[in-house]
């Protein structure tokens, strides 16, 4: 497959995925927001930051890939993602959302940037299985699609079913 055919579905998967989470967070109120959510330590609002962050941190494991840089041995994903999430506390809604505006547009400034060679190097993400640079992007639109029906669930709306990252142990989302 070209690279240009394989940023297109990409980007789509990404835009897609994208929409999907836009429109829950749309039905989201202020009371909604503290509700609680399958992860029974994190509220809406908490998952809507912990997506809003993880992205830019999936630009810097693409950039990590390229650079040849693995983890460090000691790298907690459960603690990385509890400091993002505390950082956020304080943030709106709108701002997050903003925030996802322009982390959005560097990921794609990101994959349209990548040869096809960049697009197939490997390494370790931060969720414990090897992957590819084009694996990150793929993955990037799956969280938003997991925690968009996460968030859905919690909002007591009608959720599709996400399946388990193949080759993962990833958590499958309750129907």
């Amino acid at each position: 497959m070209s690279n240009d055919n394989r940023r297109a579905r990409i980007r789509a998967r990404l835009e897609e995925a994208r929409q999907e989470l836009l429109d829950v967070l749309d039905k989201i109120t202020p009371d909604t927001e503290i509700q609680s959510t399958e992860n029974p330590a994190w509220t809406v609002h908490d998952i809507v930051a912990h997506v809003t962050l993880s992205e830019r941190g999936l630009q810097a494991t693409v950039q990590r890939f390229l650079e040849g840089v693995e983890l460090p041995a000691d790298f907690s994903l459960n603690v990385w993602n509890e400091r993002q999430v505390k950082k956020a506390a304080n943030r709106s809604l709108a701002e997050m959302i903003a925030a996802m505006t322009g982390s959005r547009q560097g990921t794609l400034e990101l994959l349209e940037s990548l040869s096809d060679e960049q697009m197939a190097v490997e390494g370790m993400h931060p969720a414990g299985f090897r992957t590819t640079v084009a694996g990150v992007f793929k993955v990037m639109a799956y969280h938003e699609r997991l925690h968009g029906a996460e968030i859905a669930r919690a909002l007591g709306l009608p959720a599709p079913r996400i399946p388990a990252w193949p080759g993962t142990d990833v958590s499958v989302t309750r129907e």
